[in-house]
């Protein structure tokens, strides 16, 4: 337990409680404070010029002492050196734990911070307090030297964001091949295989695409195919987009295939509209996300007065 909570100490992950517990060992025993400096001493001649990441503490904890079991087990070695055989006093294999645990530590800084969703939103708060809504199915990595100098994040899939205002340390999301730049404010970022989507609620957000630079204030969204078609800038005209936060999808006149599009993204299955009179109509309502997604369906079908058929795993308007 305490070598555990001397490593959170050093690399600055201990909270406020067990900073205390921490410092009062160390005043307990000068040979707690030896201890503490020689893997401090360790710690600090492992780290890597330019090295950017800082992996999961404990991961890197047990790996550190697995090996160093490993070492302590060891025999004790001779070396001899020149050509007169002058012998080295006795070197144990202790001796070459900074050898080992730097090795080990090579592994830790280069190990980013990742959370990935599969069936389920998941809420993530970063070091500097903001606070990211990841949709299901979406992936966010960053750095643990987050918020040192810089924040910067990854984020594949969709999630909404909720930036920590810092004038000093602007806010970076990299999403494939766009950057989303802000100093503090909230947003939603979408990325499917055919766009990347930036829906602006507060504040002001510069995204940028190779030489393009697109500036959106609050309630303005902003379009980038993955294809040819130009960008385009326009208003945030419904609230779908949120539903995985709220748990209720918001249609105010919203055309029928976007509703479907959320559908199928929400719960995984495939809807088609095979009645082309239906694609031209537009839904004002609302739907629990509590709801199944045969349950919402029929409850648009009744609205559209349309017949819906289940044909397998697929949905079919008709």
């Amino acid at each position: 337990m305490m070598e555990d909570l001397l490593i959170k100490y050093i690399v600055g992950e201990a909270d406020e409680q067990e900073r205390k517990q921490l410092e009062s060992w160390l005043a307990a025993d000068p040979g707690n404070r030896s201890s503490y400096e020689r893997v401090k001493t360790i710690w600090e001649h492992s780290k890597l010029p330019g090295a950017a990441t800082i992996p999961d503490v404990d991961a890197a904890w047990q790996r550190f002492k697995v090996k160093r079991a490993a070492v302590e087990a060891a025999p004790e070695v001779t070396m001899t050196l020149g050509k007169g055989g002058r012998q080295w006093k006795k070197i144990s294999m202790a001796a070459a734990a900074v050898l080992i645990v730097l090795s080990g530590f090579l592994l830790y800084w280069n190990t980013p911070v990742k959370y990935e969703t599969l069936a389920q939103s998941e809420i993530v708060t970063l070091p500097d307090h903001s606070v990211i809504t990841l949709n299901n199915n979406s992936k966010l990595s960053y750095s643990r030297s987050f918020n040192k100098k810089e924040r910067v994040v990854k984020l594949e899939g969709e999630g909404f964001f909720d930036v920590a205002k810092n004038p000093g340390k602007p806010f970076l999301i990299h999403v494939e091949d766009v950057d989303v730049m802000v100093l503090g404010t909230s947003f939603n970022v979408r990325s499917t295989n055919a766009l990347t989507e930036v829906s602006v609620e507060t504040g002001i957000v510069k995204v940028t695409k190779g030489k393009e630079i697109y500036t959106l204030r609050a309630n303005e969204k902003l379009v980038i195919s993955k294809t040819n078609v130009p960008a385009r800038v326009g208003k945030i005209e419904n609230k779908l987009y949120q539903y995985y936060r709220t748990n209720v999808f918001v249609c105010d006149g919203t055309p029928l295939q976007e509703l479907i599009n959320c559908l199928s993204d929400a719960y995984g299955v495939t809807i088609k509209v095979e009645n082309p009179l239906l694609k031209r109509q537009h839904l004002t309502s609302k739907y629990p996300k509590t709801d199944s997604v045969q349950n919402i369906l029929e409850k648009v079908a009744l609205t559209l007065s349309a017949r819906l058929e289940k044909q397998g795993d697929t949905y079919v308007f008709k």
